[in-house]
């Protein structure tokens, strides 16, 4: 496993490289900031977590109204409860990471103002 995620973190730091050297070519590195980075992960933990929500609301549906097998359904909603968790706490974390880079002095984007902002009914409603 651990020599997987390494593999993986190989891969998006060459692809991280290639962005950089792209945007130097183009003139607009300056766009290209760690906090850019960061809020990019913020938003896509957005997302992921926004669909995480809507499977929850649609396995209690089929639980409440439809009456599938409870059993089945209950492990699936377990599953689901930690994988919920793992991405909130990573959006919190890469949020904090986001206020760092901004008390140091980056520039935050306009996507940046929104994240400051986001809570469980806003991401809900992303989607």
């Amino acid at each position: 496993m651990r020599k997987k995620s390494k593999a993986q973190n190989k891969v998006v730091n060459e692809l991280k490289n290639q962005l950089m050297i792209q945007a130097e070519r183009l003139g607009i590195k300056d766009d290209y900031t760690p906090a850019w980075f960061i809020e990019q992960k913020t938003l896509a933990f957005g997302k992921i977590l926004s669909e995480l929500y809507a499977e929850r609301a649609n396995l209690e549906y089929e639980m409440n109204m439809l009456g599938s097998d409870k059993r089945d359904l209950l492990i699936k909603l377990e599953r689901l409860h930690s994988y919920i968790r793992k991405a909130e706490s990573l959006r919190e974390r890469y949020t904090d990471d986001l206020t760092r880079l901004i008390d140091k002095g980056y520039k935050i984007t306009e996507n940046g103002r929104k994240l400051s902002f986001l809570d469980k009914t806003e991401v809900k409603s992303m989607a």
